[in-house]
Order: structure tokens, then C-alpha cells, then sequence
């Protein structure tokens, strides 16, 4: 048979191997809290059991601890999560917890009240916003599975809203992180929401440890978003509930108060609705007024217009009747005129008229000379006669 040589470790090897065996699987750790010390660099505690002799050294650093949103205190009942490690420097064997969560009615019930009082104190139960009208845009807050997100749903009336839907963890270690976080998300994100709503189905105090926590009341206080609570709870109001604007006991009941926000437009339809067709009515009968007004006037302005294209009418042939007997009396006395300066008028009187051999009305006798031929026009005719003599 061969033997196995067994190694040999120096200390700081041994340990680190140690170590390693524990580092790649968690560990959780049920038991009482005792000996617990705050300090800067992490939170230091025992757990021991309730009933027998085992202690355990526990360690959280400074964020995890801040992260946990509860109050830790003496006596308390914990379940911790996390890993053991043996620190090198001492040689101390310690379990470090990343987080804890409160176990047993006892420890939960004094965590609840010693939470409340702290934040009561503070005032962040005291501020309430108003719900917005017509809520159109929902940030909704839950996980995705299950019949809590489908219950809210059906219980929306079908009015166009528009549903985001942000998934988390509802229940057990570092869920209420993950809401906190998703609260932050919409007051920093896209989209832009008119209410955020928080829900989740019932449960007993410690189901519920998540929305029993000061760092999401804190996020909620601190959300420029109104926020709807719908945590179904069996006796004792959520701590988030307390601090949202609006609490409802179910996610159905957080649904029909977003429905309720529409309440007003619709009561005031029928009345707005009446008020419109009074005032249709109201601008008919005014256009009715005036279109009988203008026809009436149209009407009189047609008669006004006949009327006076009749005696305009009149007054045009009477004046057409004078003007032509005025013309007629012009035209008779130019013809007189014209008739005594016709100059056959004068031939027939015994006047002739004497032309040159060109054809031009003699007017003087210094244009004539011996033997020039002229033409005589008398009334019923012309003859031709030659110059012997002239005489001045």
C-alpha cells in the first residue's frame, strides 16, 4: 500500500487554505444577537444559540450594515448570511455576514415598533401629497411573477394608461434593496410617471420584513413621484405604507384608486355635455337672429333698389325725351343755318362760281391773264370762257 505524504502548510497557508474551502458556497446562520457593537469600520456582534453553549464572532463591514434599513439591537433574533473566515493577523475565526434578516414574532415585532417611533419622530408619516388627476403614466413596483402585478391590472378601467413596470424581489434577504433601488430608478429615469405604486400580496410581519425597512420609508420620503402603497398585511400597517402618500389595504384597491383619479371628468361629463349643446343652442338661435335680420334687411334693400331703379327708370326717359327734343331742335336750326350757307343756295340766286384752269375758285382778277381758260358754275350747270381783257 503507498502512503500518502501529508503537506505541510506555514500558518498564513494553512489559514488561507482554510479559507478557500469556506469562500465559495454562503452559509446561513440562525441565533440570538449579543454583545452587538456599531463602530466606523463595521458592526460587531455575537450569535448565540437559545438554547445550548454555541457562540459565534460575527462581522459586517460599514456599507453592508448601513444597507440593512433595521435597527439591531441585543436579544434580537437574526438569521445571517454570509460565509466564516479566520482572520490571519490574530488567528480569529469569525462569520462574515453580508447581510441579516430578523427572525421570530419577538425580534420582528420589536423591530417594527422601534422602527416606527424613530421615524414617526422624524416626521415621515406626517407628509402626504395629493394624488394627481388623471393619472396616465403608472411606475409600478413588484415582481412580475405571481398574481399580484395581474390583479392590479384587471381592476384598471381601459382608459389609454400607460403601465411601467419595474421587477423586484418582494420577500427574503436584500429584497428591500432592490425596491429601494427601483424607487430611485423612476425619480432619476425615463419614463417620466404621474405615480409610482408599490404592491405586494399579504403576509405575515415576517414576510413583509422588506417594506418593514428604513431604507426604503427613507426612499420613499425622499421620491419627488407620489407613491401608492398596496401591501396586503394581517395586522400591522407596513412601515413603507406609512410612509407613501396613499395606503391601500391590496393592489386591487391601489388599481381602483388610480381609477378614482378620473373620477371628475367623468361626473362632470353629463354637465359639460349639457352646457355644450345649451350653448350650441344658444349660438344657433343667435345665428338664426342674425341671418333673419340680414335676410329682412336683404329683402328691404331688394324692394329699396326696385323702388328706386323704377323712378331712376322714369327719370332716364324723361330725360332721354328731352334731350332728344332738345337735340332735334339743334339738329332743325343747324340745318337752317347750314341751308342759308350752302352756296347752291346762292347759285340758284344768280351767283356763279368762277374756277382757274387748275380747278381753284377764282377770288381776284390779278391772277388772270389773256387767253387763260376759266370754268363758270352756275345752278343747273358749267361752262368754259377764255380771258381777252381784264379790268380792275
Amino acid at each position: 500500500m503507498e502512503l500518502v505524504e501529508t503537506p505541510v502548510f506555514s500558518v498564513g497557508e494553512f489559514l488561507d487554505y482554510v479559507n478557500e474551502l469556506f469562500s465559495p458556497r454562503a452559509y446561513v446562520v440562525e441565533g440570538e444577537i449579543s454583545e452587538f457593537r456599531p463602530h466606523p469600520t463595521g458592526a460587531y456582534f455575537s450569535l448565540k444559540d437559545k438554547e445550548g453553549e454555541g457562540i459565534l464572532n460575527c462581522y459586517m463591514n460599514p456599507f453592508a450594515y448601513r444597507s440593512l434599513g433595521v435597527i439591531l439591537e441585543d436579544g434580537m433574533c437574526v438569521k445571517a448570511h454570509g460565509a466564516p473566515k479566520i482572520y490571519k493577523p490574530k488567528g480569529r475565526f469569525s462569520f462574515v455576514a453580508d447581510s441579516v434578516e430578523l427572525s421570530g414574532e419577538g425580534t420582528l415585532r420589536k423591530a417594527y415598533e422601534a422602527l416606527k417611533k424613530k421615524l414617526e419622530d422624524e416626521g415621515l408619516f406626517s407628509r402626504k401629497r395629493e394624488i394627481p388627476e388623471f393619472i396616465s403614466r403608472i411606475g409600478i413596483i413588484t415582481s412580475k411573477t405571481g398574481a399580484v402585478i395581474d390583479d392590479f391590472r384587471k381592476n384598471l378601467k381601459q382608459r389609454g394608461l400607460e403601465l411601467f413596470l419595474y421587477d423586484v424581489r418582494v420577500e427574503g434577504a436584500q429584497a428591500h434593496t432592490k425596491i429601494a433601488g427601483a424607487i430611485r430608478w423612476f425619480n432619476t429615469h425615463a419614463p417620466e410617471c404621474d405615480v409610482l405604486v408599490l404592491i405586494r400580496g399579504g403576509g405575515s410581519l415576517e414576510d413583509l420584513q422588506p417594506f418593514n425597512n428604513e431604507l426604503v420609508a427613507r426612499e420613499i420620503f425622499s421620491s419627488r413621484i407620489p407613491v401608492i402603497a398596496g401591501i396586503g398585511h394581517d395586522r400591522d400597517v407596513p412601515i413603507a405604507s406609512m410612509a407613501s402618500d396613499y395606503v391601500t389595504s391590496t393592489p386591487s384597491f391601489a388599481a381602483i384608486l388610480v381609477n378614482e383619479s378620473w373620477k371628475r371628468i367623468f361626473e362632470n361629463v353629463p354637465f359639460a355635455e349639457r352646457r355644450i349643446l345649451d350653448g350650441c343652442e344658444d349660438i344657433f338661435d343667435m345665428v338664426r337672429g342674425v341671418m333673419t335680420q340680414a335676410a329682412e334687411k336683404f329683402i328691404s334693400g331688394i324692394k329699396y333698389i326696385r323702388t328706386r331703379s323704377q323712378e331712376y327708370s322714369h327719370t332716364i326717359v324723361r330725360a332721354f325725351s328731352d334731350s332728344l327734343l332738345k337735340t332735334s331742335i339743334v339738329i332743325a336750326n343747324a340745318e337752317k343755318i347750314i341751308g342759308l350757307m350752302d352756296p347752291k343756295r346762292n347759285l340758284r340766286l344768280g351767283y356763279s362760281i368762277i374756277y382757274d384752269n387748275g380747278g381753284r375758285v377764282l377770288k381776284s382778277v390779278k391772277t388772270l391773264q389773256k387767253n387763260d381758260v376759266i370754268t363758270a358754275s352756275l345752278a343747273d350747270g358749267s361752262f368754259d370762257a377764255r380771258i381777252e381783257t381784264t379790268k380792275k
